[in-house]
């Protein structure tokens, strides 16, 4: 009978990290995967001469040539050799005008425009800029980012949220924000409302308006990017999965694809392995789920075994967005195009809520738009370059298009989504168009296995959002010895957030089986 200190279930971005920290620190690790490669949604495919990033915008926190970010850091620790390309940008706003608006003018593209913020790194030079585009919003945008600053000290000081300091004396500033929202923080500190729907671009990243966005988050994703800039790995995303894949074999570990977990065996009413693909039996002293909660509740174990606890999460909280995204391999420079972003974000109103509220469904005019040729010049044949471009929509959006509609629906949509990027940009890209796939939900929903195909987990609402995860993060896992990790978890989506619940579910069972002598 096969057994191992550690198995993890799912080689997605949280189960590689899992995975790859007990296998450094000596416990005999068992990683599977019902795909025939790691990384999930960080990969790569490739269609005609191009070779397309599945999902990564960007890293905030990779760092800069001469300083590593929290993610290089991360990747230092667990030993995954990357080669990453920094990048000396934030974000592009773009508010294409509509009628009624007032203040618009024409920028530089030749098109009549609400908002065109093109924010650049440093926290004084977007400050300077912030100002620049809504005057009298310099001061409340310098104190947001000295009141992250010292929120992130006190959270270094207080790692372990779990167990905070009997004295809330030493972390005055994360007890006085722990439970507001991006506006609310703003509205306090100041901050005019044009100034804020430009400071909130990156709300999409996270999936909540800034009116449900908890500030500390919101926060600490904003600050690293005007601190460091874009980064992104120079191989996409799949060089980060096969890093880690790597770490995992140099120390020892086992790595099984083609290998899907069909059930989780049960022994005194705790987990103890899992069935592999209907058959094999593998045991485990700790397991480590990379899985969304909802397919392993409903696959993976009887009804009697699942705690009452998280069926009531389930019923409680909302599934995130989900995302489609069309890849676009065209024929010439973005030069020629007239491409001189990496990302840019175009909205049909500045107002996260009011964006929010467009994509409850599609057509609702967000799009973001990302060239990689900007941050890699090379990552395409020469005289070509690679766009894609995403939206996201929230609930069962398809519930209404047949199977015998599908191609026809997901057809006009991406139309729909290069046109607006055309209209907004005053750039063409149709007749220069190589290679292109579309991924809508049903595309993500094969490849992840969530709910709707979210890769986002669970929305972050004010009542749910990092600080009480966080704070309850031990009483919210299931067993003693099964432990989630991924989006579903305290930080929600993003590359970085996933490698740190992967992190720090690994870090819990090597000290768990050390404490017990394994």
């Amino acid at each position: 009978m096969k057994s191992y200190d550690v198995i993890v279930i799912g080689a997605g971005n949280g189960g590689l990290a899992a995975a790859a920290t007990c296998a450094r620190e000596g416990l005999s690790t068992l990683l599977l995967e019902r795909h025939n490669i790691p990384g999930g949604s960080a990969s790569s495919f490739v269609r005609g001469r191009f070779e397309f990033e599945p999902s990564l915008h960007e890293l905030a926190g990779v760092g800069a040539p001469d300083k590593s970010g929290q993610i290089e850091d991360m990747f230092l620790r667990m030993g995954g050799d990357v080669e990453w390309c920094q990048h000396d940008s934030t974000f592009r706003l773009v508010v294409p005008a509509k009628e009624g608006d007032k203040d618009t003018f024409i920028n530089e593209d030749g098109v009549e425009v609400a908002v065109d913020a093109r924010m650049p790194v440093g926290f004084e030079a977007f400050a300077r800029k912030l100002d620049d585009l809504v005057p009298g919003s310099y001061d409340s945008c310098m104190a947001a980012f000295d009141l992250s600053a010292r929120l992130f000290k006190a959270l270094d000081a207080t790692a372990d949220l779990s167990k905070l300091p009997a004295s809330i004396k030493d972390i005055p500033d994360i007890m006085r924000m722990v439970s507001h929202t991006m506006k609310e923080s703003l509205d306090a500190l100041g901050m005019p409302k044009k100034a804020q729907d430009i400071f909130n671009t990156y709300w999409c990243y996270l999936g909540s308006p800034a009116s449900q966005l908890d500030f500390l988050y919101y926060m600490a994703m904003v600050h690293s990017y005007v601190e460091y800039g874009t980064g992104v790995p120079k191989y996409r995303s799949h060089e980060m999965s096969l890093a880690l894949d790597k770490v995992i074999r140099d120390h020892g570990g086992d790595i099984w694809y083609n290998s899907e977990v069909t059930r989780v065996i049960m022994k005194n009413g705790k987990p103890a392995g899992v069935v592999i693909n209907g058959e094999k039996e593998v045991y485990g002293k700790y397991i480590i789920c990379n899985s969304s909660p909802n397919a392993v509740w409903n696959d993976l174990f009887d009804k009697k075994d699942i705690p009452e606890r998280q069926l009531r999460m389930l019923n409680s909280r909302k599934v995130a967005c989900s995302l489609t995204t069309v890849y676009l391999g065209m024929n010439v420079t973005k030069e020629q195009l007239g491409i001189k972003d990496y990302s840019t974000f175009i909205a049909p109103d500045s107002d996260s809520d009011k964006q929010y509220d467009s994509a409850q469904d599609f057509g609702g005019g967000f799009c973001i738009i990302n060239c990689l040729n900007e941050i890699i010049p090379d990552c395409t044949p020469e005289g070509t370059c690679q766009l894609f471009l995403t939206t996201m929509t929230f609930g069962d959006v398809m519930k209404d298009v047949k199977p015998q509609d599908y191609k026809k629906f997901k057809t006009k949509v991406a139309k729909d989504m290069i046109e607006t990027c055309e209209k907004a940009l005053n750039i063409s890209i149709m007749p220069y168009i190589e290679e292109i796939e579309i991924a809508l939900p049903p595309t993500f929903a094969r490849y992840l296995n969530t709910p709707f195909g979210t890769p986002y987990g669970y929305m972050l609402e004010k009542w749910d959002s990092m600080i009480p995860r966080t704070v309850q993060y031990m009483q919210d896992q299931p067993f003693d010895n099964f432990l989630f990790c991924g989006a579903s978890q305290e930080r929600g989506d993003g590359y970085g957030c996933a490698y740190y619940t992967g992190e720090k579910a690994g870090g819990l069972a090597v000290k768990a089986l050390k404490k017990e002598g394994k």
